[in-house]
Parts: C-alpha cells; sequence; structure tokens
C-alpha cells in the first residue's frame, strides 16, 4: 500500500518514512497541502498521513479540498500534529472528513495499530462524524479562523512568555559580565603591581647578587695568581671550583633576568620565515664546531606571522639542545618541520639524540630544571623555560616527545 505523507519539516517525513516502511508500506511525501492535492490527483494514494501547520495549504484546507474532490474524498484521511492538540481542534478536524486525529508523539505500536485499523476498517469512528460536504463554506472559515486565532494568541503568548524570560537571563548576564569585567579589572592591576615588583625584585637582586659575585671572582684570581703555589694541588682544584661556581651563579642570574625580560617585552607581529630562522642557527652552529658532522634537513619557506626575536629564542634554544644532546650519537640528524596534531598546524624539531624519559616530561619546561647532568650536557636548564615563555606570548603551547638514547620531538604550536 502507498502512503502520502505531508509535512512541511524534513525530519517528521524521515521519521514517517522509517516507521511505515518497517510494515512494508511503500511512501510519497509532499511539504505542503498544494503539493499534496497535485501528487495525489497524479497518483491516488491508499492513505494520506498530513501535519496541520503548514505553508501554501494547511491541514485544514487540505482537509477540505481532499473530501471535496470525487477522486479522493474515499481515500482514508489522518491527522499527526503536535500543535493543534486541543479537542475543539480534533472536533473541527473530524468535522471536515478526517477519518483519524492523531497528536504527536505517539508510541510507535500504537500509532502503527491506529494506521492499520484505518485502513482495514475504513476509517469508522466510534463517534459518526460530519462529512465536509456537510459544512457550508461560511461555517468552515469561522470555525478555521477561530482554531487559527486561537492557536496565534497561544503562539503570541508562548513567545511573550520566552521574551520575559530571556530578559530576565539577559538582566542576570548583563550583571554577571559587569561583576565580571570589575573582577577581571581588579585582578589585572593586581597583576601588573605584582609583575612590577617582581621586575623590580629580579634587577634588585641581581644587583645585590652580582656585587659580591664579582668581588669573590676578583679575590679568586687574584688569590690564584699570587698564591697558586703555595696553595698546592689540591688548594688549586678547590680555588678552580670556587671560580667555576661564580660562573655558573652569574649564568643563572642572566638566566633569571632573561625570563623577566620576555614577560614583559613588546609584542611585535609580522612575517617571519621560521625556516631562515633554522639555517641562521644551524649555520651558527656549524661554525663553532665545524669538525662536527651532522646531517640536517630543514623544511623550506616555512612562514608564520609572529615576533622574530621571540621566535629566534625558540629556535636558538630548541636547536642549540637537538646539537648539543646528539653529540655522543653516532649518525646525529636534526630536523625541522611542519606537521598536524589534532586539527592544528605544530611546528617541530626533532633530533635522535639522547632523549629523555617521558615520566619527566612535565619537568622539561621549567626554569634551572634538568634531566640531565651537568657533566654530560652543560647547560643551566633555562633555554625551555625561554621557549615555552616565547610560545605563550604568542598565545600557543608547546611540548615534547621523547625516549632515553632514541632522541626528542619539540612541538609547538602558534
Amino acid at each position: 500500500m502507498n502512503v502520502l505523507i505531508v509535512d512541511d519539516k524534513p525530519e517528521n517525513l524521515y521519521l514517517l518514512r522509517t516507521l511505515l516502511s518497517s510494515k512494508g508500506y511503500s511512501m510519497t511525501e509532499a511539504m505542503n497541502g498544494e503539493q499534496a492535492l497535485e501528487s495525489a490527483r497524479q497518483a491516488p494514494p491508499d492513505l494520506i498521513i498530513a501535519d496541520i501547520l503548514m505553508p501554501v495549504m494547511d491541514g485544514f484546507a487540505l482537509c477540505r479540498a481532499w473530501k471535496a474532490d470525487e477522486q479522493l474524498k474515499s481515500i482514508p484521511f489522518v491527522f499527526y500534529t503536535a500543535t493543534y492538540t486541543e479537542t475543539k481542534d480534533k472536533e473541527f478536524a473530524l468535522s471536515l472528513g478526517a477519518d483519524l486525529f492523531l497528536v504527536k508523539p505517539q508510541e510507535i505500536h500504537v500509532f502503527l495499530r491506529e494506521i492499520e485499523k484505518v485502513l482495514t476498517v475504513g476509517g469508522e469512528q466510534e463517534q459518526p462524524k460530519v462529512r465536509s460536504t456537510e459544512v457550508k463554506e461560511e461555517d468552515f472559515y469561522r470555525q478555521y479562523n477561530v482554531r487559527l486565532v486561537r492557536k496565534l494568541e497561544d503562539k503570541v503568548e508562548e513567545i511573550a512568555q520566552k521574551n520575559r524570560a530571556l530578559a530576565t537571563k539577559e538582566l542576570a548576564l548583563y550583571e554577571a559580565n559587569a561583576r565580571l569585567e570589575k573582577r577581571v579589572a581588579q585582578r589585572t592591576r593586581e597583576l601588573e603591581a605584582v609583575n612590577r615588583e617582581m621586575e623590580a625584585f629580579n634587577y634588585s637582586v641581581s644587583h645585590d647578587l652580582r656585587a659580591p659575585l664579582r668581588r669573590i671572582d676578583g679575590f679568586s684570581q687574584a688569590l690564584w695568581e699570587e698564591y697558586a703555589e703555595q696553595l698546592g694541588e689540591q688548594g688549586q682544584d678547590y680555588l678552580q671550583r670556587i671560580c667555576r661556581a661564580v660562573g655558573h651563579m652569574g649564568e643563572l642570574i642572566d638566566g633569571m633576568l632573561e625570563l623577566s625580560r620576555l614577560n614583559h617585552s613588546e609584542l611585535v607581529r609580522e612575517s617571519v620565515n621560521l625556516s631562515a630562522l633554522a639555517e641562521a642557527e644551524i649555520t651558527r652552529l656549524k661554525e663553532a664546531e665545524p669538525a662536527r658532522e651532522v646531517e640536517v634537513y630543514i623544511r623550506p619557506d616555512i612562514v608564520v606571522e609572529g615576533d622574530r626575536r621571540l621566535l629566534s629564542i625558540v629556535f636558538d634554544n630548541l636547536l642549540d639542545n637537538a646539537w648539543k644532546f646528539t653529540a655522543k650519537t653516532a649518525q646525529p640528524y636534526i630536523e625541522f618541520g611542519v606537521t598536524e596534531r589534532e586539527g592544528e598546524i605544530a611546528y617541530f624539531i626533532m633530533d635522535n639524540g639522547a632523549g629523555f624519559d617521558m615520566k619527566h616530561a612535565d619537568k622539561l619546561f621549567g626554569a634551572f630544571q634538568r634531566l640531565h647532568t651537568a657533566e654530560a650536557f652543560p647547560g643551566i636548564g633555562i633555554g625551555l623555560a625561554s621557549v615555552a615563555r616565547s610560545i605563550h606570548r604568542h598565545g600557543g603551547r608547546v611540548w615534547a616527545e621523547g625516549e632515553v638514547d632514541k632522541g626528542a620531538t619539540f612541538y609547538f604550536v602558534l
């Protein structure tokens, strides 16, 4: 049997099509009453199921025209609606000659049982109904307008209630936003004050620390120059350790100041060729150690928008690390490229050097954190912290993946 289903919403048509096809019915579809009449007159169906509220010609007008058509009036007509759900709506629908009036949503087995009943019994109702031929035109439009006005009034009231609720929510949201903006402004002022204090503290500490360090270094040099022979071998060793410790402390102070400057320097965005930055740093490293043979691949013409000075810090540190940590590798290899990670464009620097244990990965980008001894690989543990801050200044993120003695890959997203 063929069923004509009429609804202006595709999702409703899909639901009816799914339900009826499960029982072996074939379907013809229409989006409004006018299309339904045209389709039915060309190929009459065995049953029509129609919504009421539709454009061009609604369900009530369709039912009246259907029952007035000699070719179609004997075909059962079923209303299936979620809008016209009052008793008066049902009475009006049956007065037009409808065989069945169902309110959405119906349980599947109930819906299918009622449809089968209409088809097999011929649409007989428990109470007799007036056929559309008995409804005068003026009565039809009077009742039709009453039902339509009632629905419009209900809809207007529903919209008014929603608007009132929306206005209340908007007012609450506005007040919440105002409070949030006030708190953000206050926190921003507090953060700026803390940053200023921290910057002043860093410079003060560096100045206060450098003065005694210079004195220690000066007296150590004088002691070495004038009394080295009298100190003996062990005394000379102690003195050299003091000098190395003073130098290391100076490097730590420089690193602390560099991190402070990274937080406060102005971000100047421009077009930056990352491939050129990588080439320049590799050239510098090769000139410093011309005897080393390292295979390097740099993907050409990778261009981004960013701060050239901060991005230079990123490449100086990452490539310097890659160069340093491949020093004990038989066939060292370093690569700079671009890939996609979780839908984002990620840039990476990869090497096959010493690598690291992933369980310590969360320590990599902390200031003065080291995963290798200074004796094995020199450094003060400030480079990756500088990388992280430079990337964060761009609103990006940086992370690393590695394995001990199998190399490491550092990724960053801008």
